[in-house]
């Protein structure tokens, strides 16, 4: 049986429960919420239902004229032969019946609710799941409260700049900061590492002002400019950047653009495309006995190929130059097989993680494909150490 999800308009109306015990109190407690016209009808009542003043309450065994006049109807009594022979009294007479012991041959469904200042959202189980359904309600009620809030919030932010990390690229590793921002904002904007079907979801105007090596959407000075004309214009504006914002995100430079301008700014972090690499890669940065600093570059120009005083090494945006930064390695006397990680699209479905050394990488017998983040350091092969070491 297939049951459509609509609302009715109970007002004027009277309601029958056919009951009067615990299931019909059950009944009534949402029942209240729409109507103040309740016919109950048992040859006993709880208190629970004899003392609400939108009931009226009559002390007999049911009989069909106890039906007469009435929208709706709920069978509750505990005698199936009884609901039975209500519902075919109902099919009779063209009132909707709702068995309480028989779901399946009822005409319709109680919902389970969910009630906000502004909204009503209704639920049912295809599978009659009663307990999962209280719990989708109670979910469904969190966030549609929250997303309430965060609306009437909204004003207040109107004309401010949030600067959001939006981590790696996988969705699912978006803070909730950024993703409660995504729903308030006016305007967007989003760069390469962001599959932008995932904005969909959010109401505001998306833009694409993605930078990729040969292939800009726009140069930093378009965008700091399009950041504030959309502020400017009273508009609470998303700036989606790849990582964190303050981690070779040029998070810092956006932010005194507008700030010289008047506007007001919030950074929001997100994960550091090394943090998600190194994670999801299972190659820590540090290791007990292994490697206690690190630290990270960008491998863009070669005075970025210096290699850094610390035990591990975390190169961004470097697939071009990663068999120069690891023929660097050689020259400065790092031995042939010392490790390097690289992480090809961190978090994607499509992830690879290739473990290599810098005479390799040198000597080209492997490739880095973009994007990348390179990992230079023991702690990649931390494994074999704690075989070694065990």
């Amino acid at each position: 049986m297939s049951f459509f999800p609509i609302s009715l308009n109970l007002a004027g109306k009277q309601i029958g429960l056919i009951g009067g015990g615990r299931v019909a109190a059950q009944k009534l407690k949402s029942l209240v919420r729409y109507s103040s016209n309740i016919r109950v009808v048992a040859p006993e009542i709880v208190p629970e239902i004899e003392s609400n003043p939108a009931v009226q309450c009559r002390y007999e065994a049911y009989q069909p004229q106890h039906i007469d006049g009435l929208f709706l109807v709920f069978a509750c009594t505990d005698s199936p032969e009884v609901n039975a022979q209500i519902q075919a009294d109902c099919e009779s007479r063209g009132i909707l019946c709702n068995r309480t012991d028989d779901a399946d041959v009822s005409d319709f469904h109680s919902s389970a609710l969910v009630e906000t200042d502004d909204f009503v959202v209704a639920l049912n189980s295809k599978r009659k799941e009663g307990k999962k359904t209280v719990l989708m309600a109670q979910e469904i009620e969190h966030f549609v409260r929250e997303r309430e809030q965060l609306l009437q919030q909204k004003e207040q932010l109107a004309g401010k700049v949030f600067l959001v990390g939006f981590g790696p690229g996988n969705p699912s590793l978006l803070s909730r900061r950024g993703e409660q921002l995504l729903f308030q904002a006016d305007i967007i904007f989003y760069d390469e590492l962001l599959d932008h079907k995932f904005l969909a979801r959010y109401r505001g105007e998306k833009h694409y002002v993605g930078k990729r090596r040969g292939n800009h959407s726009k140069e930093q000075d378009e965008i700091n400019e399009v950041l504030y004309q959309a502020a400017q214009s009273g508009q609470l504006v998303v700036r989606l950047k790849g990582g964190d914002p303050l981690i070779f995100g040029r998070g810092s430079e956006e932010r005194f653009y507008l700030e010289e301008r008047g506007l007001a700014v919030e950074f929001v972090p997100g994960i550091s495309s090394a943090i998600a690499a190194a994670s999801l890669g299972n190659i820590p940065l540090t290791h007990r006995g292994i490697a206690s600093s690190v630290s990270f570059g960008t491998a863009h120009g070669k005075s970025s190929y210096k290699i850094p005083n610390s035990d591990t090494a975390v190169y961004y945006m470097g697939a071009s130059h990663m068999h120069e930064i690891a023929t660097n390695y050689l020259e400065q006397g790092y031995p042939d097989d010392y490790p390097v990680g690289l992480v090809y699209k961190a978090s994607f479905p499509d992830q690879e993680v290739t473990r290599t050394t810098i005479g390799q990488l040198s000597r080209g017998e492997v490739a880095a494909k973009s994007p990348v983040i390179g990992i230079f350091g023991h702690t990649v092969n931390y494994r074999d150490y704690l075989k070694a070491n065990n």
